[in-house]
């Protein structure tokens, strides 16, 4: 038998090698996708890390707004403030910020150099700084116009990027400045009724209703503007309050400014001299002294008192401007503007009285009021006997117009305290404190009605409409000293539908104003603030529905049915 080697055949051989090579192609495709994952793994890490970085470890400078999604919409976040019919005085409009990643700003000293050819007020060493810093998030402007916008893409600067900002506008400018104040950056209030109201703007959706008029708004603003170029006046304010709801229907201070840009604004346009100003109002103080000698009981409109000579007070003397030299009646006395008259009455009531009735009028404290701009009166420490008698006819006593409005629309608004506002009243407020009585406040108004037609007010008088008014002229204060030839003009008037029907109180201040030609020579509030708030209530009888008279009414009370000035 024949034995023969054995060889394989071809079929064993190729699969022993398949086997080897698949096996081998396995172990190659195990290692290749280990080699993967490990990449991914370490590529995830890296993310992770990033993302770590940026949310929790960096220290940029972005706000809160820059973590927002951008793909949502932006509330405003602010309520609009309209006027009491509506008109807007302020909202909020979308804008455009630009910022950078300094980390990705290639020549940051070039991009900063091109910036300011678009943005000329950026400050080039501060932008440089920032774009310097390495930081992932650096401000470089904020609010800018749609045109700038379009330049600053035009540079085509690496790293720079734009986002949905938020500006607060005021569309009629410098109108309403102090009244609604403004907002800093980032639409927090910082003043007005955007600082006093800031809660309430910033948690509703709903406009804001002042109880502001705008055209009355516009009149007030353009007279005070117009009598201070005509009487060389520094500078002045203006206001109208609704008697029956304590509403305030316009308020201006001048010089003002524009709530668009208030860092460009000096203090002085900045300071609200209708409720932050206290001065001296002079005459006008005789209202008030004499409803106190009339509610107190000492006196009636037909008792008479010594103004035959000046009144010795001290070092001091007591005259009166163009005085009658004679024994006069109460009402002789306020007509006339009779200093030595007014003293004689208050020191009769005395300075407990005197104080009393002046805190229940609301002279000795700050009004509660939606402005956080309200200034504090300056109130004697001491009340003697110095201090009641020139405080009766408008010294020692500093106060803010506002104040003074209060206390005129209390004193001939049938004796009821309102509480001012300036919020819109859509229905009438409840009563207030009943501070005098009826018939003493129709009284009072009676004999402003007589300084209009017979007094210091006669260049306030509009012929068929009810006006009642009076002036008060106080020397301006250079530190402890009065100044003899610089004064401030006031001139509160009350605007009525009929001789017992009193409306609003129009007030007007005119801070130095010049003796002139056209004045001879006198620079009282007679001459200046008087035909000023004249042209006031011209102008806006027709607007708050007076209708002018044919025939004046007669007086109600008795008194004065036989009495001539």
């Amino acid at each position: 038998m024949n034995h023969q080697p054995f060889v394989p055949s071809l079929s064993s051989l190729t699969r022993e090698r398949f086997g080897v090579s698949f096996k081998h192609a396995m172990d190659m495709a195990r290692t290749r996708l280990l080699v993967a994952a490990a990449v991914f793994s370490f590529g995830i890490l890296i993310i992770g890390g990033r993302l770590f970085e940026l949310a929790v470890l960096r220290h940029g400078e972005e706000p809160s707004l820059a973590e927002r999604d951008l793909t949502l919409g932006l509330r405003t976040g602010r309520a609009d403030i309209v006027d009491r019919h509506g008109q807007m005085l302020a909202t909020t409009i979308t804008t455009s910020s630009l910022y950078a990643n300094a980390k990705q700003v290639i020549n940051a000293q070039e991009a900063a150099q091109r910036l300011l050819t678009v943005l000329p007020n950026l400050n080039l060493k501060e932008t440089l700084r920032r774009l310097q810093s390495d930081r992932p998030f650096i401000w470089i402007a904020r609010h800018l116009t749609p045109q700038q916008r379009h330049e600053v893409l035009r540079l085509g600067i690496p790293g720079l990027s734009f986002m949905r900002d938020q500006r607060r506008i005021y569309p009629h400018g410098s109108l309403a400045g102090h009244v609604l104040g403004y907002t800093d950056i980032d639409n927090r209030g910082i003043a007005g009724i955007e600082k006093g109201m800031d809660s309430v703007l910033g948690s509703q959706d709903e406009p804001l209703r002042l109880s502001l008029d705008l055209r009355l708004q516009h009149i007030v603003r353009d007279e005070v503007l117009k009598g201070m170029e005509e009487f060389g006046a520094l500078g002045g304010c203006g206001a109208i309050l609704d008697i029956r709801t304590g509403e305030v229907l316009a308020m201006t201070s001048l010089p003002d400014f524009d709530p668009n840009h208030p860092t460009n604004s000096t203090e002085e346009e900045l300071f609200n001299k209708v409720t932050l100003g206290i001065y001296e109002v002079g005459s006008i103080m005789k209202v008030t002294n004499t409803v106190l000698a009339l509610e107190s009981g000492i006196a009636t409109l037909a008792t008479r008192f010594d103004a035959t000579h000046p009144l010795k007070v001290g070092r001091f003397t007591v005259t009166d401007f163009k005085g009658k030299n004679t024994w006069l009646n109460v009402a002789e006395i306020f007509v006339y503007s009779s200093n030595v008259g007014a003293a004689k009455m208050a020191l009769t009531v005395g300075a407990e009285k005197q104080r009393a009735f002046m805190k229940k009028l609301g002279y000795l404290e700050a009004p509660v009021f939606e402005l956080p701009e309200v200034g504090a009166p300056l109130v004697p420490k001491r009340w003697r006997e110095a201090n009641t008698i020139t405080i009766s006819y408008g010294y020692g006593l500093s106060v803010s117009p506002l104040q003074v409005m209060l206390g005129i629309a209390t004193m001939v608004g049938g004796g009821e305290r309102k509480k001012p506002t300036l919020i819109f009243q859509p229905h009438m407020p409840p009563k207030g404190e009943q501070v005098i009585t009826k018939e003493n406040s129709r009284r009072i108004l009676q004999l402003m009605r007589y300084v209009v037609k017979y007094g210091t007010s006669r260049k306030a008088n509009i012929p068929g409409y009810y006006i009642f008014a009076k002036t008060g002229t106080a020397n301006l204060r250079e530190g402890k000293r009065y100044q003899t030839d610089r004064v401030m003009a006031n001139f509160v008037g009350v605007l009525g539908t009929q001789i017992d029907d009193p409306r609003y109180v129009v007030y007007v201040m005119l801070e130095d104003p010049k003796r002139l030609q056209k004045t001879y020579g006198y620079n009282n509030a007679g001459w200046n603030a008087a035909p000023v708030g004249g042209r006031i209530i011209a102008r806006i009888a027709p607007m708050v529905g007076c209708v002018p008279f044919e025939e004046e009414t007669e007086p109600l009370d008795p008194f004065f049915r036989n009495v001539k000035f």
